[in-house]
């Protein structure tokens, strides 16, 4: 709406009219052009000889009456009343605005990871467009309560203690906690900074004034500290902050990148928005944190007459991983199933060949079994993502949800692996002496090669009882019945093209896999590699004698497209099953306030991931159900 930003005479009443008593004159060219044609023959402008500057809140003011007298009534480009605002301020980045994350039906990012951004409201709280843009969530609120003692100063010790003969019952104050972003946030380390607090307020006496920032009118922020002060001088109590725990970042042109990718709406709206938004969260006793503030956002989708498109997009599949999120990160002391770690262990077993299983007699010992058989028996067994009724894989790492995946290398610096279960769409084509080219199907075996020495490399595996008798390739990895009986070989293209001109083979026989997965290890064996991801059950042991079931089950998939999609995805589901027993509950929890398990709504998770990243776009739009998920 750049037209609404030149003067004329209607916007000068206009502005008089907003500020009645206050003369002004145009402070930002950007923003307000003196008029040729109101000077006097000196050039003097003859309505502000004597004007003061318009604050950057009352600009704001300005031209949300400036967009809404500019819209027509039904437009909604703009919402205002005598209390308060909120208008698209297009591209225009500013301390004080709000991002309002946008939502389009076929784009799933936001519901595959960093799902705290999924329908988020945030305040700027620091802009230079050379150096990094801040901000804060403000509709992610925990029920975490934190006292004194548990905020800590650069030297790692409490700022107030309780037991300090000084100190009374009234010093230490109850804070309630909003996530307030992913960088130094909840569970930031001492490698990362720590947490930073951020306490946001609209006290005004001069001391509050002295210890924080105001970011919009009647919007200040302070750290804990100064919070403290306030308190300690009676002008507050903890009860007049918001406490947020961590901020949202970006570096310098990421943010106008990311909205001219249209992945945000940039609002201005007046301080009344803010805070009756962050009232409502505090002073709702009804509130959980599953909610993840999606009411907020709808509200303020409201006020910019975006109704219509919020509606649209609700209940949606990222909407559900944003409760799974909210109920991972940001709800405390629930009554949610606590996971038993016997019980771990014990799944853990079982998916261990007998001989091994049977060995163990308590929990104390099976580290340092487990981590023996790792040595000795990983590299060429076969693995299978986990059958918990939680998938660990539902919010990060989809790829692993229920996978397939060999071992091709476990040694004492790494674990490689390579999934099988991820046609690609592209083949690789192999030269026959007939002087054909035969063309492969290509799996995703990974996110990784090594840049310099093997970029994303190309393997050919083979499983065929002729090929493993001819020799062709050799075995990935150990079996306890001999070499000749591993159920999978690795091979060159070289000996793939030999073995089909000699009528040995056909393509269906070999699969042919790009990347791989990396676990290093670290300097505590017990601790590193993929026996953390095996000791808690996030991945399983396929026992030998499913090996060649999964394997059969796996070649039946083709190169992706959309026709192959469906199939090869369900494909991937059976050689899942084909790999052991589903041990998840019969009756699997659901995400919060739906109708939706965990369990599908993991499997919608893979789902997504797999048109995202292998197929290269989202073709299910709309096609999501909130009650049952993909249509």
């Amino acid at each position: 709406h750049s037209h609404a930003f030149h003067a004329s005479n209607y916007n000068r009443q206009l502005i008089h009219r907003q500020f009645p008593n206050r003369q002004h004159k145009p402070s930002s060219p950007d923003l307000l052009a003196k008029s040729e044609d109101n000077q006097d023959e000196n050039g003097d402008d003859n309505d502000d000889d004597a004007i003061s500057d318009i604050d950057a809140d009352d600009w704001r003011a300005f031209r949300a009456q400036l967009v809404a007298g500019n819209q027509d009534d039904d437009s909604g480009d703009a919402k205002t009343s005598s209390s308060s605002w909120a208008y698209d301020s297009g591209n225009m980045i500013e301390k004080g605005s709000i991002i309002l994350a946008k939502v389009e039906p076929d784009f799933c990012y936001f519901g595959l990871n960093q799902q705290y951004f999924h329908k988020s409201v945030m305040l700027v709280t620091y802009h230079n467009e050379k150096e990094f843009t801040k901000g804060i969530i403000l509709n992610r609120p925990t029920n975490l309560f934190l006292d004194d003692e548990d905020f800590l100063d650069d030297n790692g010790e409490p700022y107030f203690k309780t037991d300090n003969k000084n100190s009374t019952d009234t010093d230490n104050n109850s804070w309630r906690i909003w996530f307030g972003g992913d960088v130094r946030g909840l569970y930031a380390d001492d490698s990362e900074g720590g947490t930073e607090i951020v306490c946001l307020h609209s006290i005004q006496t001069d001391l509050a004034r002295n210890v924080s920032e105001e970011i919009l009118k009647n919007v200040f922020t302070t750290n804990y500290e100064g919070a403290r002060k306030l308190i300690d001088a009676n002008e507050a109590v903890s009860d007049d902050f918001w406490v947020f725990a961590g901020y949202a970042g970006w570096s310098a042109g990421q943010l106008e990148e990311e909205l001219n990718r249209e992945s945000w709406y940039m609002i201005s709206a007046d301080s009344e928005t803010v805070w009756n938004e962050l009232t409502d969260q505090r002073d709702d006793n009804t509130l959980d944190p599953r909610d993840a503030g999606l009411k907020s956002w709808s509200t303020l989708m409201g006020m910019l007459g975006k109704q219509d498109e919020a509606r649209a997009v609700s209940e949606s599949f990222a909407d559900l991983s944003l409760k799974e999120w909210a109920a991972e990160s940001i709800l405390f002391n629930s009554t949610l199933p606590v996971v038993n770690e016997s019980d771990e262990l014990d799944d853990l077993l079982k998916s261990l060949s007998p001989s091994i299983s049977n060995s163990i007699d308590s929990a104390e010992s099976f580290v340092d079994l487990a981590q023996r058989y790792i040595n000795d028996g990983i590299q060429g067994s076969v693995l299978r993502g986990s059958s918990k009724d939680r998938s660990p894989f539902l919010l990060s790492d989809q790829k692993l949800h229920k996978c397939s995946m060999l071992v091709i290398q476990d040694d004492d610096v790494l674990t490689v692996g390579v999934l099988l279960n991820h046609p690609m769409t592209k083949t690789y084509p192999i030269p026959l002496a007939n002087g054909d080219d035969l063309e492969f199907p290509v799996r995703y075996g990974g996110s990784f090669g090594i840049p310099g020495i093997i970029d994303q490399p190309i393997i050919f595996l083979h499983s065929k009882p002729e090929l493993r008798d001819a020799k062709v390739g050799e075995p990935v990895g150990k079996s306890t019945k001999g070499i000749e009986e591993c159920m999978i070989w690795i091979c060159s293209e070289q000996q793939v093209a030999k073995a089909i001109d000699a009528g040995r083979a056909s393509s269906s026989d070999f699969m042919c896999v790009q990347g791989f997965q990396i676990w290093p290890k670290e300097d505590i064996p017990s601790n590193s590699g993929i026996l953390a991801q095996l000791v808690t059950g996030d991945l399983e042991v396929v026992d030998e004698t499913l090996v060649e079931e999964v394997w059969k089950v796996l070649s039946s998939q083709s190169k992706l497209t959309l026709d192959t999609l469906e199939k090869n995805f369900q494909t991937s589901l059976l050689a899942w099953s084909a790999g052991g027993k589903d041990d998840s509950n019969s009756s699997p929890p659901f995400v919060y306030d739906s109708t939706v398990t965990t369990s599908q709504l993991a499997d919608d998770s893979l789902r997504y991931w797999t048109e995202a990243f292998l197929l290269g776009g989202v073709v299910s739009a709309g096609k999501y159900d909130y009650s049952s998920g993909f249509d």
